[in-house]
């Protein structure tokens, strides 16, 4: 399902498939009364958010890109203001549920996100709003940790995800390559490292096999986590086989 929605500062298109959201976001065009565009439109803005890449501080507090590397206008520096990103909330209109994709309060900071948390045959509402970083209070105070807060009026997209099991055909995929780094920060405390020699060079590799994990109820939650409904279908699938 395909879906897409826009105001005054950004549009949303939405792709919805059986287990993943696609976002496309886009912020529109705007001109001072100068005529100039503004450095946080067009092209423009992919250079600046490559910038802004959140990280932290020795203290501990988030920090951008200084102002001074940020692009100028009009020979000014760019106030707290300026887009750093997007907050996205997400839900599930049949629970009610509401989620904010926003790590730690943190902006996003892509054009193209992909929500991979939805389940199959759920309607899903995603509020799209712009952030912007707030000033501190004081760099030396334990509370002065920046924020990025949202604003603007929120744009709403709504989406169904896909359902396999309602048609005839139905289209599964597992999880490979795509989802290696979610299923290492999901079952890491099981993995175990290996000494190989390949192409006659010595070295340590590491796996987390599923089916090695001793906890019963971790091992099926990654197996049931890597097949994402493939394995289960299929062998509903070969169960439906009759006796000729």
């Amino acid at each position: 399902m395909r879906s897409r929605s826009e105001n005054n500062d950004i549009s949303v298109h939405a792709i919805a498939g059986t287990r993943v959201v696609i976002l496309g976001l886009n912020l529109k065009q705007k001109y001072d009364e100068s005529g100039d565009s503004s450095p946080s439109t067009s092209a423009a803005l992919s250079a600046m958010l490559s910038g802004l890449t959140v990280a932290e501080d020795a203290n501990g507090a988030d920090i951008a890109a200084s102002e001074s590397s940020l692009p100028e206008k009009n020979g000014q520096s760019p106030s707290h203001d300026m887009l750093v990103g997007y907050a996205i909330d997400r839900r599930d209109t049949s629970s009610g549920k509401s989620t904010s994709l926003n790590f730690d309060g943190r902006p996003i900071q892509k054009f193209h996100y992909g929500d991979y948390t939805v389940v199959p045959g759920h309607q899903y509402e995603y509020s799209v709003r712009r952030m912007i970083k707030a000033p501190s209070r004081s760099r030396y105070s334990f509370f002065s940790r920046p924020k990025y807060v949202a604003v603007g009026s929120p744009l709403v997209v709504t989406v169904t995800t896909e359902d396999p099991s309602t048609a005839k055909h139905g289209v599964y995929f597992n999880r490979g390559a795509a989802g290696s780094q979610a299923y290492a920060e999901k079952f890491g405390e099981f993995r175990k490292w290996h000494r190989v020699n390949k192409y006659g060079t010595p070295h340590w590799t590491s796996t987390i096999n599923p089916l090695t994990i001793p906890d019963p109820a971790k091992k099926k939650e990654a197996c049931a986590w890597l097949s994402r409904g493939l394995e289960e279908a299929l062998l509903e699938f070969i169960s439906q086989a009759k006796d000729s």
